[in-house]
């Protein structure tokens, strides 16, 4: 009986041998039908089985698996391709190079800010605490609740107190100011550092009027010091105090910023002022917590506490709350932000580089269909064509990252030259291991993960394309496809890389047309700190009155003047007052003021505005009535519809003694908390009544502001070698250093946006000019019957800018849901703004509309003749 031969081969063999070899597939078939007929079904079924697995694992003559040496056969032909094809490589690198580059130096920067751990054992553990009121605006530790805190706590090992300092250092050569920090005696314990020589502070350290001692760091060892061992146990003459050395630190040692010496709190902790409750004078606490409590619990503890110490003392401690952050996220807190929209931008611009790339080369690959094809009849296949145009886009994405990590270290030279001034672990910052293994992987994703896509689908030719070949096969159209697909997210992460932007012009537009309330042009600032013996008041007011007739007596000097602190900089002195007319409010609902002591040239100076009233003279001094003036937000706040000259009011306490104030003038508002904060509310009054020996001098001048550095140290040193001159810096640089988070990100969002709108015009002109050629013989065929130059072009570039139209709608789309992360670098502006969204569209229908218009253009001047024959 003759054995029936079976419709099919075994199937799951059969869907191997498609998936790999099916140009061989008909002669086995034709083998196994005859074997079912000779030697029957399952004789025939198993030989199948084994020739198949023995051609995809074994190999016999046919290429299957990637090994060694075929690998170095691919990258060697793609090598020979690429260097055929120089254009096409290098704009496919540079593109690359571009997204790659621009990704590890903002990713260097995130990583040395963010991401890298503080250098202190357990970094995680460390809290910093401070007090602030209802509004949560911290007002900084009151030294007797400290004492409270560290005594009822559970949830922390220690608990330290400390604030930044500065002081004149005398008695080594030319006194100079060292930057300092108070600290209680746990402190180091607390950090987990010990001092290389010398020791730590100890418990009797901080013990009220303790002999005063400092640990110095390494790099002021070092550099004022000169090394020298027997440092342990010098004096240091810092103004009030002597401190003797007891310990240097180890090198690089750093707590929130570089500090040339670390001081106890002993010599100031019987100090009336800081033991008064409710006096906050710029401590914070910083704790560790027990191994398994978390921040919340902390949190909560001190929250408790707080609630107790309300009901013990409601006169000083009503609507205090602590606030409590972890120490790295306050070290970074005002440039997170930043960060985080620079890091999400230059994602966005690395995924614009990417689709970009995938773009080309699936044009690249429909170009190469009967090179594949013929792989293809030749035994290719697809897995193997597949891992061919792998190692091809891996090879590209290669090159492109090691010139990205090039670009890369240049422009993150260039980002941390214009970080804005006192950005934390700016100098941590660098192409480390971690930015270039951050390099490799960008580089391996954009090979890998977007090379894929056109590989996938280049390589789905098969045999029979060798010998059906028309001017629109279906793979070609495939091709089309995806590439309309890609471009169209191109425009839409462009828009939104362009509303980024946008934005951020506005902002800065925005900013500069503030009204700060005075003049920054032609203005030269610094700050002093008179000798101590200059304590007594009439010593101070006569030794500024000196200086200020020596700084104006100079050539190209208009006016000079003293005040407590400088507009933009922020204030340095910040009471409670009580208006003398009004009743007297809860104590959490006290109005609070910058008090600023000032000559009285200080308005002249600033160019301030006089809205009421009149500016301080010569006429008040210590021994005349005491005066105030206010600027608007107090008068507007405190006596709304009412004329407020002739009104007093005193700083401090209601139930406090003080002195009160007659209001004599009321001037425009000034912008001392940068510009972008709403302007507080302040009270001036005359130096001479209120002498600090801590001031900014300003320099109006007549000629360039710089130029006056040199005469006005030497005018200073004149009368006291012991008063270095610090913070040297014209008031447009304050003015520019407080808006400098904002032009960073529109410098970079700017740059990231140009490129995108570059490679969304290019890949855009690559598609269209592609699809021209493609449709030559049609364009040739509406012409031969009539059609004009104008229609040809119109029905191209309608072709072209239908896919930029629908990128700008789903951009407009994808820009409103991240616009958002923006706001806290917007001023003035919302983040969803109709007029930047728009601009930013029209932006990219414009260039899109030059782009296709330039095939379009040449597709309209070939001749009909040469069209039609175009194949």
């Amino acid at each position: 009986m003759t054995a029936r031969a079976p419709r099919n081969p075994p199937r799951f063999a059969e869907w191997l041998l498609r998936r790999q070899h099916d140009t061989i597939r008909g002669d086995l078939l034709e083998e196994f039908r005859r074997r079912s007929f000779t030697l029957g079904p399952r004789a025939a079924a198993n030989w199948y089985r084994r020739e198949v697995f023995s051609l995809l694992v074994r190999g016999h003559g046919y290429p299957k698996m990637l090994t060694l040496d075929a690998l170095r056969q691919d990258i060697h032909f793609a090598w020979r391709s690429y260097a055929k094809a120089p254009a096409f490589t290098a704009l496919v690198t540079l593109t690359l190079a571009l997204g790659i580059g621009a990704s590890t130096a903002i990713f260097s920067i995130v990583n040395g800010i963010l991401l890298r751990p503080l250098p202190f054992p357990e970094p995680e553990r460390l809290l910093w605490i401070s007090e602030g009121n209802k509004a949560g605006a911290s007002i900084s530790v009151s030294f007797p609740n400290f004492l409270d805190w560290r005594a009822r706590q559970h949830s922390f090992e220690a608990l330290a107190l400390t604030r930044h300092n500065e002081f004149t250092l005398t008695g080594q050569g030319q006194a100079r100011r060292v930057t300092a920090r108070t600290v209680t005696a746990n402190f180091f314990q607390i950090v987990g550092i010990q001092p290389v020589l010398g020791r730590t502070f100890v418990a009797k350290d901080d013990v009220p009027g303790a002999s005063p001692v400092a640990i110095v760091s390494h790099e002021f060892w070092q550099r004022q010091l000169g090394r020298d061992n027997a440092a342990l146990g010098r004096a240091l003459n810092l103004g009030e105090f002597q401190f003797t050395i007891v310990g240097i630190l180890p090198p690089g040692f750093r707590y929130l910023r570089d500090y040339d010496l670390f001081v106890a709190i002993g010599p100031y902790a019987s100090n009336n002022s800081l033991n008064d409750r409710g006096n906050h004078q710029g401590f914070t606490a910083l704790g560790r917590l027990k191994p398994g409590i978390t921040k919340e619990a902390a949190t909560t503890e001190l929250e408790g506490i707080a609630r107790d110490l309300i009901r013990q003392y409601p006169d000083t401690n009503a609507g205090i709350i602590p606030i409590v952050w972890r120490l790295q996220d306050r070290l970074v807190n005002q440039d997170r932000t930043t960060l985080i929209v620079l890091f999400g931008a230059v994602g966005i611009l690395l995924l614009i580089a990417c689709v970009n790339v995938a773009n080309l080369l699936i044009a690249r690959g429909a170009t190469r269909q009967h090179e594949l094809a013929v792989r293809s009849a030749l035994g290719g296949g697809r897995a193997r064509l597949l891992t061919q145009l792998l190692v091809e886009s891996t090879l590209l994405s290669a090159a492109g990252g090691a010139l990205g990590v090039l670009l890369g270290l240049g422009l993150l030279k260039v980002l941390v030259a214009v970080a804005p001034e006192g950005t934390p672990r700016l100098d941590e910052v660098a192409l480390d291991r971690t930015a270039l293994l951050f390099a490799m992987a960008a580089a391996a994703a954009c090979g890998v993960i977007f090379g894929a896509f056109p590989a996938a689908q280049a390589s789905s030719v098969t045999g029979q394309q060798l010998v059906i070949r028309t001017r629109s096969t279906g793979a070609s159209a495939q091709a089309h496809r995806l590439r309309r697909g890609l471009l169209v997210v191109e425009v839409a992460l462009a828009l939104v890389l362009l509303a980024g932007a946008g934005l951020m012009v506005r902002t800065l537009g925005r900013l500069t047309g503030v009204d700060t309330g005075f003049r920054a042009d032609h203005l030269l600032t610094m700050r002093l700190e008179l000798p101590k013996v200059y304590n007594e008041d009439p010593a101070r007011v006569a030794v500024v009155t000196d200086l200020l007739t020596r700084l104006r007596a100079l050539p190209g000097v208009t006016t000079a003047a003293v005040g407590l602190s400088l507009p933009i900089d922020g204030s340095y002195w910040n009471s409670v007052f009580t208006p003398r007319d009004k009743p007297v409010p809860s104590r959490d609902r006290l109005p609070a003021a910058a008090m600023i002591p000032v000559s009285e040239t200080y308005f002249d100076a600033l160019g301030a505005r006089l809205v009421h009233g009149r500016f301080f003279t010569a006429a008040d001094t210590a021994t005349s009535a005491p005066v105030t003036v206010i600027n608007e937000a107090v008068a507007n706040r405190i006596w709304p519809g009412e004329d407020p000259i002739g009104k007093a009011l005193k700083q401090g306490f209601p139930e406090r003694p003080g002195t009160w104030r007659e209001v004599v003038g009321v001037i425009g508002d000034i912008k001392f908390d940068g510009i972008t904060e709403q302007t507080t509310m302040q009270v001036y009054m005359p130096f001479a009544q209120d002498p600090s020996a801590n001031f900014a001098v300003l320099v109006r001048t007549a000629v360039q502001p710089a130029s006056l550095r040199a005469p006005i140290e030497s005018a200073v040193a004149a009368i006291s070698s012991e008063m270095p001159v610090t913070e040297v810096r014209t008031m447009e640089e304050i003015v520019t250093s407080s808006i400098a988070r904002q032009r960073m990100a529109l410098l970079v969002l700017s740059v990231f946006a140009g490129i995108a709108l570059l490679l969304a015009a290019s890949g855009l002109y690559g598609l269209v000019a592609h699809a021209v050629t493609e449709r030559t013989h049609e364009i040739g065929v509406r012409m031969a019957l009539g059609a004009e130059r104008g229609d040809v072009i119109w029905l191209v570039i309608a072709n072209g800018m239908s896919m930029t139209i629908v990128g700008v709608l789903l951009g407009i789309g994808g820009a409103t849901a991240v616009t958002k992360y923006l706001e806290g670098l917007l001023f003035g502006v919302e983040p969803i703004d109709p007029i930047t969204l728009g601009a930013g569209g029209a932006m990219l229908l414009a260039v899109s509309a030059v782009a296709c218009w330039l095939p379009a253009w040449r597709a309209a001047r070939i001749p009909p003749v040469t069209a039609l024959r175009a194949e």
